[in-house]
């Protein structure tokens, strides 16, 4: 019985349960490519910047402001025999207040997502823009 209960638990909890990052309230956001990835072109790198705007533009969120957030791209290589592979990371950093005694501020990573692709240079644009869709859609559904 305990089995079948953790089970429905679980089940509710991956279903209806809300994630572990918040984005309500997100209204503004700088984007910081971190490319540590040397056979990738810097047209390549610069493309991404450009589909990262316009989708960031798409969902009402405000670019090159200042004092914003920082959404942060970084791509990785990783090598296994003769494969490559990037591990691509997004991150949302910003200031917070810290509900503390001193009520302190403190810089915090308020999103985290990462994958890992093998590398194919026609969908590497694509690998990446979806993990940012992902980031997109929880902004969305966060502000409703």
């Amino acid at each position: 019985m305990i089995k079948i209960s953790a089970l429905f638990l679980c089940a509710s909890v991956y279903l209806y349960g809300a994630g572990f990052w918040n984005l309500s309230g997100l209204q503004k956001a700088n984007i910081y490519i971190q490319n540590e990835v040397n056979y990738l072109q810097a047209n390549t790198t610069k493309s991404i910047k450009i589909k990262m705007l316009q989708m960031l533009k798409n969902a009402s969120i405000m670019t090159n402001q200042q004092d914003s957030p920082t959404l942060m791209l970084s791509l990785k290589a990783l090598e296994n025999d003769e494969t490559h592979y990037i591990y691509i990371k997004l991150a949302l950093g910003e200031e917070v207040q810290i509900f503390r005694e001193d009520k302190s501020k403190a810089f915090a990573l308020t999103y985290d997502a990462n994958d890992f692709i093998e590398v194919d240079s026609d969908e590497l644009d694509s690998e990446i823009l979806e993990i940012l869709s992902q980031f997109v859609e929880q902004f969305e559904d966060d502000r409703e």
